[in-house]
Order: C-alpha cells, then structure tokens, then sequence
C-alpha cells in the first residue's frame, strides 16, 4: 500500500532538538498551509495546520529555521503508540523559493 505525502507549507514552530536513546537527531516541527483547491468545481479555501517530525541529520539543520516555506515529503504515521492522530514523517524538505 502506498503511504506517499507531499506538502508545502509554511514551518510556524520548532520544538527544541532532542536524540533518541540510539543517539539520532528528532526534531517535531508545525506546518501551517493555505491554499486555493477545486472541489466538485468549485473553489475553496484550505487552511490546516499539521504536526510533522524529522528524524536524522535533516533534524539539526531545520531548529532554527522557523517562518520558512518549505516543501516537505514523507509518510503519515499515529503520533506514538497511545495516539492515533497522523503526523507526517518528513523524509525530504527543502526551502521553498516559489
């Protein structure tokens, strides 16, 4: 099954940057998105904001960057164990120069 995501959005927080216990970067970040889609014809406004994370090196290189466009991709996964609200697992994200 394919579990593919791909967003742009704007990075509105970070969380501080912790490690796992096998040492590997974490850093849980909020994108905000508003756009324009076609629904049935018809335009409407999307505004969300989604809870993402980033695991690895990338991690490191995104702390600081609050208020920057980006485009991430990944996967959608529950937020741990106990809570099964989606989060999206960003495997690539890049500024977004539009």
């Amino acid at each position: 099954m394919d579990n593919l995501f791909q967003i742009t959005a704007e990075l509105t927080q970070t969380e501080v940057l912790r490690y796992t216990p096998a040492g590997i970067p974490v850093l849980d970040v909020m994108l905000k998105h508003e756009s324009w889609q076609v629904e049935n014809g018809q335009k409407c406004l999307v505004k969300f904001e989604l809870p993402a994370k980033i695991v690895g090196e990338q991690a490191k290189q995104w702390q600081y960057r609050e208020n920057t466009m980006v485009k991430a991709s990944g996967f959608l996964a529950q937020r741990n164990q106990q809570i099964f609200k989606p989060i999206l697992r960003i495997q690539n994200i890049q500024e977004y120069k539009g």
